[in-house]
């Protein structure tokens, strides 16, 4: 980290472009790692950084590129007119806000602490979901037994299920039952495992308050035919948030 606590921001190279336009390098999350690490040099490895972080740093990408204007066409759901109306980043970029990870769930004697999880860890959630969410969309329609069937989709729940318990613990930093301390990912999951059901939804309802807020606010917007205001989402879609300036 520079003295002065801010990390220098450089533009895209037209190497950064092509990486951000391959669609295996978007999907395996490689590009993203890439472009950061090229217009961001003080993060060595990316891979490692809080998934957090992520939004704040491919905005500012974003806005030493091509400037802070974005412009994102939305339909109106009035009317169904589709508008186009400019953003300005620099506004997104004082609201991305780091959630509070200082705050624990208590249960009885058992206090459990929150971290952000990598981008790394992220990005292999995000994937492996999709994979299930595919076989299990794909399924119903396949020429197989209909046991056969029910395997696939009874193994695709179980991954997902898992995959529940891995994000959990991976948002887990640590746990303190009296004078002990856990801190071992093992002993973590291990514990989310076996946890009973309320301890279990306490700690799946923060990890979702603490997403929440770091996710990106609604814009409102007015819409030019029927001059109604409406609210639309406003994500960084790694797929085409670049694409519009060049």
């Amino acid at each position: 980290m520079p003295e002065n606590g801010e990390l220098p921001v450089y533009p895209m190279t037209a190497m950064d472009e092509i990486t951000y336009r391959t669609a295996d390098a978007l999907f395996n999350g490689s590009a993203v790692v890439n472009v950061i690490r090229s217009c961001v040099p003080n993060i060595v490895d990316p891979w490692h950084m809080p998934s957090a972080d992520v939004d704040a740093i491919l905005v500012g990408i974003r806005i030493a590129t091509y400037g802070h204007e974005l412009e994102l066409e939305t339909k109106c759901p009035h009317c169904e007119e589709e508008n186009n109306f400019g953003v300005d980043l620099r506004v997104v970029m004082e609201q991305i806000r780091m959630p509070e990870y200082q705050e624990s769930v208590v249960a009885g004697d058992i206090e459990v602490f929150f971290q952000p999880l990598s981008y790394k860890q992220q990005n292999e959630n995000a994937i492996k979901q999709f994979e299930d969410q595919k076989i299990l969309q794909a399924v119903p329609d396949a020429d197989l037994p209909e046991q056969e069937k029910m395997d696939l989709i009874n193994s695709a729940l179980l991954k997902l299920s898992d995959m529940t318990v891995t994000a959990i613990t991976g948002s887990i930093s640590m746990i303190r039952a009296e004078q002990e301390i856990v801190t071992d990912p093992a002993h973590i999951k291990e514990f989310v495992q076996n946890c009973d059901r309320s301890i279990f939804g306490a700690l799946r309802d923060k990890i979702l308050q603490l997403k929440e807020q770091s996710t990106l606010k609604p814009i409102t917007a007015q819409c030019s035919s029927c001059a109604q205001s409406y609210e639309t989402p406003f994500t960084l879609d790694v797929s085409n948030f670049f694409g519009s300036g060049s």
